[in-house]
Order: C-alpha cells, then sequence, then structure tokens
C-alpha cells in the first residue's frame, strides 16, 4: 500500500503542478486579452494617420486650387487672351 500511495501523491503533485501552469497561462491570456483594444487602437491610430495627413494635404491643395482659379476669373483679361475682333465687312470681301 505505501507504494501506491506514494505514487497516488506523486500524481496528485504533478496534477497540482499541471493546474498552475495552466492557470498562469489562463492569466497570461487574460492579460493579453484585456490589452487588445488598446493594441486594436494604436495599430488603427498608425495606418489613419498618414491617410489624415494626404487627405490634410489634399484639402489644402485643393483650396489652393480654387484661390487660383477665383483669381484667374477675377483678374482682368490680358491682351493675348483677347481674339482680334471680326470685322464683317472685311469678312465679306
Amino acid at each position: 500500500m505505501h507504494l501506491r500511495d506514494q505514487s497516488l501523491r506523486q500524481q496528485w503533485q504533478q496534477t497540482q503542478s499541471e493546474l498552475a501552469r495552466a492557470q498562469a497561462q489562463i492569466a497570461e491570456l487574460e492579460a493579453l486579452l484585456a490589452d487588445l483594444p488598446g493594441i486594436f487602437e494604436r495599430k488603427f491610430q498608425q495606418r489613419l494617420e498618414p491617410l489624415l495627413e494626404r487627405q490634410q494635404h489634399l484639402l489644402e491643395d485643393n483650396n489652393r486650387l480654387r484661390q487660383e482659379l477665383r483669381s484667374l476669373n477675377a483678374a482682368p483679361p490680358r491682351a493675348s487672351w483677347i481674339l482680334p475682333a471680326c470685322d464683317e465687312s472685311a469678312a465679306a470681301a
């Protein structure tokens, strides 16, 4: 019986050790799970930042081009832009 008791005790200790390892692993996984929203948020921000910068540059370019267009439309016509008037009597001849 003594050998059987010793064997059961070893099995119990081994089971206790496995249980402790499993509990430690569960604790690690739970900690990782708790960190996941923050990890995803940081990754999202990292990928979003260049897109937001690009959008800002495009908006600035758009505004600059619109301002240039407004200033060209508001400017008096240059001489090179004016076509000579067509004289109907000269055209008929």
